[in-house]
């Protein structure tokens, strides 16, 4: 089924990638005559009207399809692009909670929820996520992705907040020596 999903949306692709915005919206009309309730091709649709400058109709047709909350990775691929054009990045973080909400058990979802918070530089949010991440999937990267949130935060503490500076940064040290010691087999 994903195969022909995959077929259908090519020319939308296409016609994005090679910068035909009109056609890309043509060919999107014409697969949602078909299949009217096909959310990735809503938002291809989308992304053609926000390229051919039609913000408002675009930012309608991506509320609309957020609301359904699709789970499918080409429709939430194709919504971070429009949150992107749109400048809202803070909007992919919204989505992403949701959507693992939705499916607590998908481990690329959280994931992508993850990258979302680094793309608005949200640490403690990162810092969570990434150890929700581990709790549910006790990989070494999760781990790691905690400790570098903590320092993040202990770098973009203000001025005068040492004393949080401190604490972030013995609390990294801590994290990576237990996690050391883990590894080495509980030796040293």
């Amino acid at each position: 089924m994903a195969s022909v999903s995959e077929r259908r949306l090519r020319p939308i692709y296409d016609s994005l990638d090679c910068g035909n915005s009109k056609k890309a919206l043509q060919e999107a009309d014409r697969l949602l005559k078909k299949q009217p309730n096909f959310a990735c091709a809503k938002v291809l649709r989308a992304l053609a009207l926000l390229r051919l400058d039609r913000q408002e109709e675009s930012r309608r047709i991506v509320e609309a399809v957020v609301a359904e909350l699709p789970t499918d990775d080409n429709s939430l691929q194709a919504l971070t692009i429009c949150y992107k054009e749109l400048h809202e990045p803070h909007k992919i973080c919204e989505l992403y909670e949701a959507v693992v909400k939705k499916e607590p058990t998908n481990e690329e979802f959280h994931s992508h929820l993850f990258m979302a918070f680094v793309r608005v530089l949200n640490y403690k949010k990162q810092q969570q996520t990434a150890m929700a991440l581990y709790k549910a999937w006790p990989k070494n990267p999760y781990y790691f992705w905690a400790v570098m949130s903590i320092l993040m935060q202990a770098i973009d503490v203000e001025e005068g907040s040492l004393m949080s500076r401190t604490l972030a940064l013995q609390l990294a040290e801590r994290m990576l020596k237990d996690r050391t010691r883990e590894q080495d087999g509980g030796r040293g």
